[in-house]
């Protein structure tokens, strides 16, 4: 056939000859890789194998150590939500100092952790908790997620110690009277503005008389003793370590929640407002930024630590 031909005008036997050592060397290449293909197959497996074995005996051993943990028992089954009161009574007392414990390290610390770094506190609580009692007894996920949820508990506990503070302090007054309700809403305002609720004294703009007693306000001793140092029972009292001055995350955390109480008078009426993190965090971060400001502008005069320490010594 014409392409037969051809072929045959393209090569002489000589190259014929070497094209079939040549596929000859090809199939004995192609072997060798066939060979070391399967000879690296081999310890690839067993590699893993290894791997595998290693990892299974490690996970043996962590349920070895696991073993050595009493397990929290429940006495009664729970409806809904997981409680303390579902546990036995020594579980109910782990429960009780960790949930102060992470309290007061969302005080101290920040108010508003991600997941991952409430789930973290939640351990490291428990583990004191178990120092503090002297036990060893293992959590379960149940107890994490009802210590983590303290972290809403918290926030909105503050805001209604706080909300009275804030209407007795700065005057706002319910009325049906129009003056009242301008005079709250302009109040609202000049609190707002530029931190206003952060100083003792407001001043007057008219009169040109500056504010005053910036963080020495009535608010923060009050909103701490009826916080964390109303008796020796409290959070101030029990977790000292985390209070020893007075966190200056607390009181950016009193300061935010008295702004919220204040929002609600914007409108001239009081109007209930939802102190929830979507909301309120970014207006959180930006009271501790403006505290950890001035701590660093005034730190050689000392000015917050003072004011920290009296709140600390007077609660």
């Amino acid at each position: 056939m014409p392409w037969m031909m051809r072929m045959r005008d393209g090569y002489d036997d000589e190259d014929l000859t070497n094209g079939d050592k040549d596929q000859t060397d090809i199939r004995l290449s192609d072997n060798d890789s066939h060979k070391r293909s399967c000879a690296s197959s081999e310890d690839s497996d067993s590699m893993r194998y290894h791997k595998r074995t290693c990892q299974e005996h490690q996970e043996d051993q962590s349920s070895l150590q696991q073993t050595h943990q009493r397990l929290p028992r429940k006495v009664r089954d729970s409806k809904g939500r997981v409680a303390a009161h579902d546990y036995e009574d020594a579980v109910q007392q782990l429960i009780k100092y960790v949930i102060g414990d992470f309290r007061s390290r969302l005080a101290s610390d920040y108010a508003y952790p991600d997941r991952v770094t409430q789930v973290s506190w939640a351990k490291e609580a428990w583990k004191e908790a178990c120092k503090y009692h002297e036990t060893d007894m293992a959590f379960n996920n149940d107890i994490i997620q009802m210590i983590t949820r303290c972290t809403s508990h918290l926030t909105s506990e503050i805001k209604a110690k706080v909300r009275p503070l804030v209407e007795s302090i700065y005057g706002f007054e319910s009325s049906t009277k129009e003056s009242i309700k301008s005079r709250n809403h302009r109040l609202a305002q000049q609190l707002k503005q530029k931190f206003g609720l952060c100083y003792h004294n407001l001043g007057d703009v008219k009169k040109k008389v500056p504010r005053s007693g910036l963080f020495r306000t009535k608010l923060t001793q009050k909103a701490a003793n009826l916080i964390w140092y109303r008796n020796k029972k409290d959070e101030g009292i029990v977790f000292a370590k985390y209070f020893t001055l007075f966190a200056i995350p607390a009181m950016a955390l009193c300061y935010t929640a008295a702004e919220c109480c204040i929002d609600e008078w914007v409108d001239g009426d009081r109007v209930d407002i939802s102190f929830s993190g979507d909301e309120y965090q970014a207006v959180y971060d930006k009271h501790l930024a403006n505290l950890n400001r001035f701590h660093l502008h005034t730190k050689d005069l000392g000015i917050l630590d003072a004011i920290c320490k009296e709140i600390n010594v007077t609660g």
